[in-house]
C-alpha cells in the first residue's frame, strides 16, 4: 500500500524546531525481523540493532552518523504483554498496515536530518521515512474565569442521557494524553493499568522547550505532570462527589502516557508535548488492551510538515477504526482553517468547542472535517492538584464527545446492535442540536452535541441494517432511522 503524505503546498515548514535531533522514522518494504521493540530495549530484554541490516539504507545512515541505534516503533498484539518477544508474531492488519516494518533509528545529534531523509527517501527499499516530529496540546485555551454552574454537562443532556443508559464497564475509554492522576477524589477506581510511552532526550530538544517530570521511563506509571490528561479524564470519568457524573457513566478508564510536561519559552503556561512515534505506539497500546473509544486532545498542524513527510497517526487510526474503535480528536484553537492531525485524518470525530451559549468559539478551528463540537468554554473539571478548575479549550471539548460515544456503544451492545466506528460517527452528527438561527456555524459541523439524543436514536435503530460502511459511504446503509 502506498502511504500517504502531506499535500503539496506552497510553503515549507518553519523550521525544524518541532523535530528531536538525531531521530527517525524508517519504515521498510521488507520486513527485518532481527529488530526488537523499544519496551524490550528499556527493559533490558533485548539489545537494539545496530544497522538494519539492507545494505542501501545502512551506507546511507553510515554517512551520516557512525553511531546507530535501531529498535521497533510498534509492538505485535498477540506479544504485548510478553518480554523480549514483542516483535515477534504480527497479524495480517499489522503488517499490511506497515506496523511491523516501522523502525526508530537514533543517529547522533549533530545529524543533518533533512538531508538524511531526502536519502532514504530516494531508495526503493524504503516506503517511508521521515524526522520524529512533536505533537502537543495547544488546545487547552485556559481557565477562563470560573463558572457559576456545570451549564457544559446540561448543554449535552448528560443528566438525561445517564438516566437512560448508565454505561457499560465493560467499555474502556482511553485517555491518550499527559497521563492521568488516579487518585484523584473523582477518579479513584476508576482508572484500569495504563501505560507510559513517553521518551523525550530533553539534550535533543529545541532550548525554547525545557521538559517537566518523567521523560524517558517505559512502565505502567501514568502519574500526571501537567494536569491536562487528568482534566480530560474528569469530563469522561468523574464519580459526580463535586463535579457532574463523568458522561461516560459506568465505562473504565484508561490512561496512555504519551505526552510530557513542558514549558516553552513563547508561551504564559505550561503545555504537554509527544513524540509522534510514542503517540502511534500509544494508539496502538490502547487499542490492543481493549479500548473501544480514544480521546486524542492533541494536534500536529499541517503546516508543520514537509511536502513529502508522512500523513501523521494515518496507519494506527486504521488499524483501530478495522478493530471497531472510536476515535475523537479536538479540532484545534487556531480560530481559523489549520488543518491539525489527528483530527483531520478520516475516520476521526473532529470535535470544535462552543461557549454557553451555544455558539462556536473564537478560538475553535473550523473545516469540512469537524463533526460536531461540545461546551469548551469555562469547563468545570478534575485538578492536577485535587479538587476541581476551570478550563477551556477544544481540548475539553472532544472529551463530552468521546464519553457519548462510549454510552451510545453502551446503549447499542445492550440492545444487540453492532454499530460501526462510521456509524457511530454518523448517529452523533444527526443527533446534534443544529446552530441556532444567525449563528455563525459555518465549519463547525452539524451542531452542538446532544448525548440524551443521540441515545434516543439508538433505540429507535432497526435490527436489520447493512453496517458494513466506511469513509466515503452513507453510514446505516437503507435501514438507518436516526
Amino acid at each position: 500500500m502506498t502511504p500517504p503524505t502531506a499535500p503539496r503546498r506552497p510553503w515549507a515548514p518553519a523550521d525544524m524546531r518541532r523535530a528531536i535531533r538525531g531521530r527517525l522514522v524508517v519504515r521498510t518494504r521488507a520486513e527485518r525481523d532481527h529488530i526488537p521493540h523499544r519496551s524490550d530495549v528499556a527493559l533490558g530484554a533485548a539489545t537494539p540493532a545496530s544497522r538494519l541490516d539492507v545494505p542501501s539504507i545502512d551506507r546511507a545512515l553510515r554517512r551520516a552518523s557512525p553511531a546507530m541505534r535501531v529498535t521497533r516503533v510498534f509492538h505485535a498484539a498477540r506479544n504485548v504483554d510478553v518480554r523480549g518477544e514483542r516483535h515477534l508474531d504480527y497479524d495480517a492488519d499489522e503488517i499490511g498496515l506497515g506496523l511491523s516494518r516501522t523502525f526508530h533509528v537514533e543517529l547522533g545529534p549533530d545529524t543533518a536530518l533533512a538531508a538524511v531523509v531526502d536519502a532514504l527517501r530516494g531508495l526503493d527499499a524504503v516506503e517511508q521515512a521521515s524526522p520524529v516530529y512533536l505533537a502537543d496540546c495547544p488546545f487547552d485555551g485556559g481557565a477562563a474565569g470560573a463558572p457559576t454552574d456545570d451549564w457544559a454537562h446540561r448543554m449535552v443532556g448528560g443528566a438525561a442521557a445517564l438516566a437512560r443508559e448508565p454505561g457499560d464497564p465493560a467499555i474502556i475509554v482511553a485517555i491518550v494524553d499527559s497521563g492521568v492522576h488516579r487518585d484523584h477524589p473523582e477518579l479513584r477506581g476508576r482508572c484500569r493499568t495504563g501505560m507510559d510511552l513517553v521518551d523525550l532526550p530533553p539534550t535533543d530538544l529545541s532550548r525554547s522547550i525545557h521538559l517537566v517530570g518523567d521523560l524517558a521511563t517505559r512502565d505502567h506509571e501514568t502519574e500526571d505532570d501537567m494536569g491536562h490528561g487528568t482534566e480530560c479524564a474528569g469530563i469522561i470519568g468523574a464519580l459526580g462527589l463535586e463535579l457532574p457524573p463523568g458522561i461516560a457513566g459506568l465505562a473504565q478508564l484508561l490512561p496512555i502516557r504519551v505526552l510530557a510536561a513542558a514549558l516553552v519559552a513563547d508561551r504564559s503556561t505550561p503545555t504537554a508535548i509527544g513524540a509522534l512515534p510514542d503517540i502511534d505506539a500509544g494508539v496502538k497500546m490502547a487499542v490492543d488492551l481493549g479500548a473501544r473509544v480514544l480521546n486524542l486532545s492533541f494536534g500536529t498542524p499541517e503546516s508543520a510538515l514537509g511536502d513529502d513527510d508522512p500523513i501523521p497517526h494515518s496507519e494506527v487510526v486504521q488499524y483501530a477504526l478495522r478493530r471497531g474503535c472510536i476515535l475523537v480528536a479536538a479540532s484545534g484553537n487556531s480560530g481559523d482553517d489549520t488543518r491539525y492531525f489527528p483530527a483531520c485524518v478520516p475516520g476521526v470525530i473532529a470535535v470544535g468547542a462552543v461557549d454557553a451559549a451555544g455558539c462556536p468559539s473564537k478560538f475553535t478551528t473550523r473545516g469540512d472535517h469537524v463533526a460536531l463540537c461540545a461546551p469548551g468554554e469555562h469547563v468545570r473539571t478534575a485538578a492536577l492538584a485535587g479538587g476541581t478548575t476551570t478550563v477551556s479549550g477544544t481540548s475539553f471539548a472532544a472529551p463530552f464527545v468521546a464519553g457519548a460515544a462510549a454510552l451510545v456503544l453502551a446503549a447499542a451492545w445492550r440492545r444487540g446492535v453492532p454499530l460501526s466506528p462510521y456509524t457511530i460517527r454518523d448517529l452523533l452528527m444527526r443527533s446534534a442540536r443544529p446552530f441556532a438561527a444567525g449563528v455563525p456555524g459555518a465549519g463547525c459541523g452539524r451542531g452542538v452535541l446532544d448525548a440524551a439524543a443521540a441515545l434516543a436514536a439508538v433505540e429507535r435503530w432497526s435490527t436489520v441494517f447493512d453496517d458494513e460502511v466506511g469513509p466515503g459511504a452513507h453510514p446505516g446503509g437503507s435501514h438507518e432511522r436516526v
